[in-house]
């Protein structure tokens, strides 16, 4: 995917190599890679507001990219895209062009970066990331490998988390938060920081409260699902669920494909806004993950 859009209405441009090959030989636990726990980042919001700490939340422009890769990785590029690293640096990449029998072109190279879609990217990253912060004096969480925390000389603690490329910084002081951010920058260049009470966090809309509360919305999600129902869902309802929710009916006739699907992505993105924001729908949403 060259060109994407966000849900802030970025648009973000990115290529990846195609990882499925390195299947055959590579154990997903050898290379797994951890992002902040759900619980960890819940109870880190709820001390930023007690605290009234100043919050800043960042997205690292090409995380991957600034980690080495660890293994010799041979990449493919066929078609249009041969062209396009040509274009890049003829020089370098022309010599190399070869065309099959086919007649299709074909360049091999050699990472050097952990590219987006090989295996081991995310983990690389994140070592690399992790040993960023150690140095800066941060101690990772036992509990949660994507969680840091510093003592500062004043006393308070200062809180890192992330999700693979998005950070979530705090402290009381605003200087203690902005050093570390310029320091973060110094050695992975330019980031896109939002300040203020309200952030747009891994699919969460949050709001620091001045009262000590923090309130989290995720709006677009629930619109997105309701505009994909294709059923009336426009009355208010009591509770998220009625109480023949358990009750199945063995005997009713099964959804047809393209409904099994959409019942299947409504769930599924209603699942990921239940262990967020709606915690009111858990049990509802657990039992259709059964169906």
């Amino acid at each position: 995917e060259l060109v994407s859009e966000k849900r802030s209405g970025r648009i973000k441009g990115r290529t990846v190599a195609d990882g499925r090959p390195q299947r055959k030989y590579t154990a997903p636990e050898d290379v797994h890679s951890s992002t902040v726990s759900t619980e960890g980042l819940m109870t880190s919001l709820a001390i930023d507001a007690k605290e009234r700490r100043y919050v800043v939340t960042a997205d690292v422009e090409g995380a991957y990219l600034h980690a080495d890769m660890d293994e010799t990785i041979i990449m493919m590029f066929d078609d249009d895209m041969v062209d396009y690293m040509v274009e890049t640096n003829p020089e370098k990449y022309g010599p190399h062009v070869h065309t099959n029998k086919y007649g299709k072109k074909r360049l091999y190279v050699q990472l050097l970066k952990a590219l987006y879609g090989c295996m081991q990217s995310a983990m690389l990253w994140w070592k690399l990331l992790t040993s960023t912060l150690v140095e800066e004096g941060f101690v990772v969480n036992p509990y949660d490998p994507c969680m840091a925390n510093k003592t500062m000389p004043d006393g308070k603690q200062c809180t890192v988390c992330w999700y693979v490329d998005d950070l979530k910084i705090s402290h009381e002081k605003k200087e203690v938060v902005e050093s570390l951010v310029e320091k973060i920058e110094e050695r992975y260049g330019k980031m896109t920081v939002t300040r203020g009470p309200k952030h747009t966090y891994i699919g969460m809309d949050i709001e620091f409260m001045k009262n000590g509360e923090v309130k989290i919305l995720m709006k677009d999600y629930l619109t997105e699902a309701i505009s994909d129902f294709t059923e009336d869902c426009s009355r208010r309802a009591v509770t998220p669920a009625a109480n023949h929710l358990f009750r199945v009916n063995k005997n009713a006739e099964k959804l047809d494909e393209d409904d099994r699907k959409l019942l299947h992505s409504i769930t599924a993105k209603l699942l990921f806004v239940s262990r967020r924001a709606q915690p009111d729908i858990q049990v509802a949403i657990s039992f259709l993950t059964s169906r």
